[in-house]
């Protein structure tokens, strides 16, 4: 941090920190009053509805500012809003358990981190994807995630055959049509599906499969405050490290380099802005 102001408590300048996306919210409608800000009807966020994603400094609310876990550097710091989104989907409302299975759709970013998130509650998670996300699976590995599906891949037809009616838990993570049907059919009697990926488009869905099987439909928006102190939890407890996921480092005055390279596939590209006020560790 660089500059506080007036009437700030519990916060030092130069301490290192992390902050939500929240520009504002009303702050007293019912979903404010019960911790859901990011239901807010008024709520604008950081970068979207309101300016200062890509600039040299913002002014951010205190009451999102968080101090960043001893150990915990920068670069890993600033994927802490990626990590409570995962949390927000894995803990908060999928309320996965020890012993489940779960399989995880879309090795994105969100992907493999909602699938770290499982582990650490003592699920099976399973990162399921297309043939083409190669890398990804090996990146997965390297992260302590054992399995992988590729749905695509001829040689993986009777391990996916064999998956489906199995998963207590499925969160789809891709924002793909096709793999919410799939998901469907992944998930056991009585499973949870927790919706994670926007899709942009209306997405046919098997009712009578839904009904029959008795799944359950959860979606999962964004992240509320408690999701980033769980997220920093697990970052503190070196549970989960999200700066594991980071392909791409580029100054700001390369921002459309790294537009560019945000287009790969699995790519996650971190802006640096001025290394010489807030260095890396």
């Amino acid at each position: 941090m660089a500059e506080i102001g007036q009437g700030v408590e519990g916060l030092a300048l130069g301490l290192r920190v992390t902050t939500e996306t929240d520009a504002g919210f009303c702050g007293t409608c019912p979903f404010c009053v019960r911790g859901d800000m990011h239901l807010c009807a008024e709520r604008t966020g950081i970068g979207t509805s309101a300016d200062g994603g890509f600039a040299d400094f913002v002014a951010v609310p205190a009451r999102g500012v968080h101090p960043l876990p001893s150990g915990v550097d920068l670069l890993s710091g600033a994927l802490t809003e990626p990590l409570a989104v995962a949390v927000r989907a894995v803990i908060e409302r999928g309320r996965v358990r020890s012993g489940e299975r779960v399989a995880v759709m879309g090795p994105g970013t969100i992907g493999l981190l909602a699938a770290q998130v499982a582990q650490t509650q003592g699920a099976a998670a399973t990162i399921i994807g297309l043939a083409g996300h190669r890398d990804r699976y090996e990146l997965a590995r390297d992260l302590g995630i054992g399995s992988h599906l590729a749905l695509d891949d001829p040689g993986q037809a009777a391990d996916v055959a064999e998956a489906d009616g199995t998963m207590d838990v499925v969160l789809e993570c891709s924002g793909a049509a096709s793999a919410f049907e799939r998901a469907t059919r992944l998930l056991r009697k009585g499973g949870r599906l927790v919706l994670v990926g926007f899709y942009g488009e209306r997405v046919s869905v098997d009712l009578d499969r839904a009904i029959n099987r008795e799944l359950t439909l959860i979606a999962s928006r964004g992240k509320r405050p408690t999701s980033f102190h769980i997220a920093l939890e697990l970052m503190g407890s070196r549970q989960v490290d999200p700066g594991r996921l980071i392909t791409h480092r580029y100054p700001l005055e390369a921002w459309s380099r790294a537009f560019a390279a945000a287009e790969g596939i699995g790519a996650k590209v971190v802006l640096e802005i001025k290394a010489g006020i807030a260095p890396w560790p």
